[in-house]
């Protein structure tokens, strides 16, 4: 008796995912199509900057990272309990 009313339960909890669209395979299909067109939004950025001849040159990404290390060493550095003062420019 426990063995029938178990298959029945997992029986209709098959039968309500299936109803529910929860196992449907077009999810898959979005998301392809979002990654493809996440690629040609890339490809037009591309396209864009090399047409107006605009990139970043290996000396500007050195300083931004340069720059980026500095500002880590300072937020590692403060003290959580630390006053913060806030400087108008």
């Amino acid at each position: 008796m426990t063995k029938l009313r178990n298959i029945v339960i997992i029986g209709v909890l098959l039968f309500a995912i299936v109803i529910s669209g929860c196992a449907d395979k077009s999810t898959t299909e979005d998301e392809a199509a979002s990654t493809d067109t996440a690629a040609q939004n890339i490809s037009v950025a591309d396209e864009a900057l090399s047409e107006e001849m605009v990139g970043i040159t290996d000396t500007e990404i050195q300083d931004l990272e340069a720059e980026l290390a500095e500002l880590e060493a300072m937020l590692n550095e403060t003290e959580l309990g630390e006053d913060i003062v806030i400087e108008e420019i």
